[in-house]
């Protein structure tokens, strides 16, 4: 991709629009490289709580760490407390929001007194993610948690029930991207032996093609570009993943599928997108049948990880 191109094209002030702050935000950070402290991150963090999903997502918050309806943290799907975490974690929320915060100290509560025979690696690894990306990941249950992962990974070898006890390139997908949150410098041996497991697992197959262990036929969203996704994955996703923890470049089926990416790129430069579990969310992250932003803005950082490019972060200034 020539990003001179990208540069001078309107791709990037689209992103950065103020009307979808979550999405300036990501633009802001992953395509520009902007510190946290940068004056206009902290504007645009402060708006994410005043206007867009984020906002409407918590006005159903229930009280006690709750969500309205729901009959467990899991279900309903997709309006539960886990999901709803999920979601604020990529939408870059406040977790010092009060509501957040209760809502984590649920999660951590409910798990840590769960009597589990099985680990999931999609859920440990969700888990694991929102808790750290907001901001309460310092429990040493969440230590044990992430324990936990790294030994479905190392002892486990991402095998998952649900696909006749086969190797899950979901859960090692979701894994990975769950163990990219916490901090590198808090990261324990066993985590890293992990994210290697799970790199190694991923790159053994066809990532493009989704030729994966499976009890079944490839998922149809695997060729999709979804967002968001919940416990599943897709090409995408998994990138982006690999991508958070600079191991794009290790195999060569993660090059053929980035370039599957870039190829997907419409004329304008944009990418169109999917949101197929929209209609279960309590609200629309974006408009459906248009060129998607968050597609967009995560297959242009996936493919300015993978060709080490570093894009001038005062190109755009609102």
């Amino acid at each position: 991709m020539d990003w001179i191109e990208v540069l001078y094209s309107d791709v990037i002030p689209w992103l950065m629009e103020l009307s979808d702050p979550s999405v300036r935000y990501w633009a802001l950070t992953k395509l520009l490289g902007r510190a946290e402290g940068d004056v206009e991150v902290v504007e645009v963090r402060r708006a994410i709580m005043e206007r867009g999903p984020a906002v409407e997502i918590l006005s159903h918050y229930a009280g006690d760490g709750c969500w309205e309806g729901e009959r467990s943290y899991y279900t309903y799907k997709y309006t539960s407390t886990h999901w709803q975490l999920l979601l604020l974690a990529e939408l870059a929320a406040d977790g010092r929001d009060e509501r957040i915060t209760a809502a984590c100290q649920r999660m951590i509560d409910d798990v840590h007194g769960e009597a589990r025979s099985t680990v999931w690696p999609c859920f440990h690894g969700n888990l694991i993610g929102y808790l750290h990306a907001l901001g309460h990941g310092q429990d040493e249950r969440v230590r044990q948690f992430e324990a936990e992962l790294a030994d479905a990974g190392d002892i486990g070898k991402w095998r998952c029930e649900n696909n006749d006890n086969l190797p899950c390139a979901w859960g090692a997908a979701r894994a990975l991207w769950g163990i990219g949150r916490i901090p590198v410098d808090e990261r324990s041996d066993a985590a890293q032996e992990a994210i290697d497991s799970g790199v190694r697992f991923l790159g053994r197959f066809k990532l493009r093609e989704g030729n994966y262990p499976s009890s079944g036929p490839r998922h149809r969203l695997w060729e999709r570009l979804n967002f968001p996704l919940f416990y599943q994955a897709d090409v995408l996703f998994t990138l982006r993943a690999l991508a958070d923890l600079g191991r794009l470049n290790d195999k060569p089926t993660f090059r053929l599928a980035t370039e599957w990416l870039e190829a997907r790129r419409r004329g304008d430069g944009r990418w169109n997108g999917a949101s197929p579990y929209g209609s279960r969310m309590w609200t629309q992250l974006e408009k459906r049948r248009r060129p998607s932003k968050w597609i967009t803005w995560q297959a242009l950082y996936v493919i300015k990880e993978a060709t080490n490019s570093r894009l001038p972060s005062d190109i755009v200034r609102h």
